[in-house]
């Protein structure tokens, strides 16, 4: 009786841990793409819109004051919409000269309804960044993307030829900050036989040379040692990496200086090893 009780707790404890790794599997899109259930913007946004291949809208653009002096593809975070993306960091980019495209995920603001899954929103940022390279040749591309944005900027890449790839609160690999949250299931496993891993490290080793990283040193989202695990991975040296003492996952664009800044959106072809990487004591937006 005992040995049978034994028997039956043993094959629910099983059957229930099997139950919780399918539903990470199945939910994943749902619980990294938690921006969906956002409500879109209900005031009109005085930008110009991102038009995708059908002539709908799927983001914004923002332009400098001038002749624009080259281009960034910006992929925002998972928690929040391309125009707030574009509210909070496009004058960082537009008062160094560059015209900045923010596209929005399937299944946010605008584009309620669709669904985001791992291969749709890879396909259509790399085409897109694609594109951007054909539309404005002759000018830098940079790629850049914020936390999840950062790990599908990685993923984008390649198809842009950009100049330089920015990444702010990034991760090295998307299952190993899943694997400190559900540290009982076997994400990266699940992951890899999945095939919808996010691996940056991997994605970029080709352009290792063209990669920058920022990253909060206080991040509790995700914690710096992933950003430092994909700069270690890359081999990046010092001056591609700017680590921030102060504030947490949200505020990297004010915690960069303005020499920070300077650094980063430095036209490609005048980067040097001896970029500024200390923080500055004046901490102002442009």
């Amino acid at each position: 009786m005992i040995k049978r009780t034994f028997l039956g707790l043993t094959l629910l404890a099983a059957l229930a841990y099997a139950g919780a790794c399918s539903y990470l599997l199945h939910n994943q899109n749902r619980l990294l793409y938690v921006g969906t259930t956002l409500a879109a913007h209900d005031a009109p946004i005085n930008l110009p819109p991102l038009l995708g291949p059908d002539g709908k809208t799927i983001g914004w653009v923002m332009q400098p004051q001038g002749a624009p002096i080259g281009t960034v593809l910006f992929f925002h975070g998972n928690n929040q919409q391309a125009w707030e993306a574009a509210r909070d960091y496009g004058p960082f980019f537009t008062a160094h000269g560059y015209r900045v495209l923010f596209p929005e995920y399937p299944g946010y603001d605008m584009r309620a309804g669709e669904t985001p899954t791992h291969d749709t929103v890879l396909a259509e940022a790399r085409a897109l960044a694609a594109q951007t390279r054909l539309a404005y040749p002759g000018a830098p591309l940079i790629i850049a993307g914020n936390s999840l944005g950062a790990g599908i900027a990685a993923q984008a890449a390649a198809a842009g030829s950009p100049a330089r790839v920015l990444l702010f609160v990034p991760w090295d690999r998307m299952s190993a900050v899943a694997a400190e949250r559900y540290p009982y299931i076997p994400v990266k496993l699940l992951l890899d036989a999945d095939g919808t891993d996010y691996d940056s490290c991997a994605a970029l080793t080709p352009l290792r040379d063209k990669v920058f990283i920022t990253y909060e040193m206080q991040d509790r989202t995700i914690p710096a040692h992933h950003a430092q695990a994909l700069a270690a991975c890359l081999g990046l040296p010092p001056a591609h990496v700017f680590a921030l003492a102060q504030g947490g996952h949200g505020d990297w664009d004010k915690q960069l200086s303005p020499a920070q800044w300077d650094a980063l959106l430095a036209p490609p072809q005048s980067v040097r090893d001896d970029l500024i990487t200390r923080q500055d004591s004046a901490k102002t937006q442009p």
